[in-house]
């Protein structure tokens, strides 16, 4: 068997799942890095805002709005014409990597003038040190390019491996950037970090298509009818990219303004809460979004709306346990990932209070990305875009009128209202489409991951005792092990069908070669 090859919904959840715990345990190795050697400090802000125009660049104008686009109509073309479909995806390739560049090459320029009209409430040398490592960071918006647009047409052959690596490579290389750099350059290196990840998620990801029967040759047939159709679907969900974008520089400015080390806390405290949402709520929709495509364009909508209620299932299985843990150990779980170094217990208890919010929004964040790809296999960006806007819209209003006024918390809280909102609203839009949803059976899983959930925390609380024993940190580590085994004991007693998800994980992992015919068990 070739390394990179084909994957089945079941063994592409599997991998996703697998390498997603491996990129995000990783990732919290990545913070934990930043934070011993730069805590919640200035210069934690300032990293963290130069992220902003990159990402902007990026998001905008390519990645999300790409990934909702190219896919449905990738996929109906290759069932017709391969080297038709082939001439769609090098026009996209092109045109799409070659604009990044252009619009990078023209904001390095004019960086020095963009940033003091961006981060008005930034002092002049915190403005100068984002000018730079912002001008550091550019290239990896146009790695980033060409790496997004390989991942969509590699999953459109379903080829999942390079896909769920690179994640992992890009957050070892900031590591790497760090460990070498980091006592000559300080907080450049995490910048540099950026680049030397971005050119290895986009490596791994070109020899992979090597492996396809896709062959890139420059193209520019920007009239092409499928051409048009991706660029149609992609502009209304670049209207919801915008939105949030607009988001993060709200979240930028007021958390600068609020307190040093605000903006640094929220993102730790986002990345540690994108933990559970990105291992369970994007691994698993990622995984069946080609499969709902295909199901779509049969017009197929009994597979379809089986394999929408058996994602939510399996998704709602491990992030309300995921929610509820969180809210009862956020100070341990925090002091465990970033705690030591410069990041005192003051930075704890900072980060700590911002996760607690945050936890809210885990399930109904991650069942959003699914509900958002059941859309997008219809070939609809604008009902789940309007929706995502008027969410953002609720965030910004949270965070620019109740943050400062009841704490930097409400940055988390607001987000959490938001996206149960977006949640509630894409369900009511999308019920025409669900063919034979089991309400019955949906209900009784519901009811058993609330009560293994509430049993959990029960534990979790009766076990605080634990922390006097012992060193710190170890009794925590002891009491989170304690919690997941509560839940999975209740789960197993009252025959929670989504264990079947985790069985069904190890044995691809384990033992069992993966099935390019099979599909995911019934949950």
């Amino acid at each position: 068997h070739k390394f990179f090859r084909p994957i089945s919904v079941g063994g592409a959840s599997a991998l996703i799942a697998i390498t997603s715990l491996a990129s995000y345990a990783l990732g919290l190795v990545r913070d934990r890095v930043i934070a011993v050697n730069f805590g919640t400090s200035s210069a934690t802000d300032t990293y963290n805002a130069s992220f902003l125009i990159p990402d902007i660049l990026f998001n905008v104008f390519i990645a999300g709005a790409l990934a909702a686009a190219f896919l449905p109509v990738f996929t109906d073309y290759q069932s017709r014409d391969k080297t038709e479909a082939n001439r769609i995806a090098s026009s996209v390739l092109t045109v799409g990597s070659l604009n990044i560049a252009i619009l990078s090459v023209i904001l390095f320029i004019f960086m020095d003038r963009l940033v003091p009209f961006v981060f008005t409430t930034a002092t002049p040398q915190m403005q100068q040190d984002i000018v730079f490592m912002t001008r550091i960071m550019l290239p990896s918006a146009i790695l980033f390019s060409i790496s997004n647009a390989l991942g969509n047409i590699l999953m459109s052959y379903k080829h999942f491996i390079s896909y769920s690596i690179s994640p992992i490579l890009y957050n070892l290389g900031i590591i790497l950037g760090i460990l070498f750099f980091g006592k000559e350059w300080g907080i450049y290196a995490a910048a540099a970090g950026v680049v030397i990840g971005g050119l290895l998620h986009c490596g791994i990801r070109i020899i992979d298509t090597f492996s396809t029967g896709f062959r890139f040759k420059p193209a520019f047939d920007i009239f092409h009818p499928a051409f048009l159709k991706i660029l149609k679907l992609m502009i209304p969900r670049s209207f919801g990219l915008i939105a949030w974008q607009i988001n993060l520089y709200i979240f930028a400015i007021v958390g600068i303004r609020i307190m040093e080390g605000g903006l640094a806390a929220f993102n730790f405290a986002r990345n540690i809460q994108s933990f559970a949402v990105s291992l369970f709520g994007i691994s698993f929709a990622t995984a069946i979004f080609p499969h709902l495509s295909e199901s779509a364009g049969k017009k197929d909508f009994s597979s379809y709306t089986d394999d929408i209620q058996k994602t939510i299932q399996r998704i709602l299985f491990f992030t309300i346990p995921s929610m509820v843990g969180i809210m009862v150990l956020s100070g341990a779980i925090v002091n465990i990932i970033l705690g030591g170094g410069v990041f005192d217990q003051n930075s704890v208890k900072l980060t700590s209070i911002i996760l607690f919010a945050f936890a809210f929004s885990i399930p109904f964040e991650s069942i959003n990305h699914i509900l958002a790809r059941a859309f997008y296999s219809l070939q609809n960006t604008i009902t789940p875009t309007i929706v995502n806007v008027i969410a953002m819209g609720m965030i910004a209003f949270s965070t620019i009128y109740l943050a400062p006024r009841y704490g930097i918390s409400w940055f988390s809280f607001g987000f959490s209202i938001a996206y149960a909102f977006q949640v509630v609203v894409l369900v009511i839009l999308l019920r025409k489409k669900l063919q034979g949803f089991n309400l019955k059976n949906f209900s009784f899983s519901l009811a058993k991951i609330i009560l293994a959930s509430g049993i959990m925390a029960i534990v979790l609380i009766l076990s605080e005792p634990i922390s006097t024993m012992m060193n710190e940190k170890l009794a925590d580590a002891i009491r989170i092990c304690i919690g997941g085994l509560s839940f999975f004991a209740v789960a197993y007693a009252v025959k929670a069908e989504e264990l079947n998800s985790i069985k069904y994980i190890f044995a691809k992992l384990l033992r069992k070669p993966i099935n390019t015919d099979s599909k995911l068990p019934s949950a």
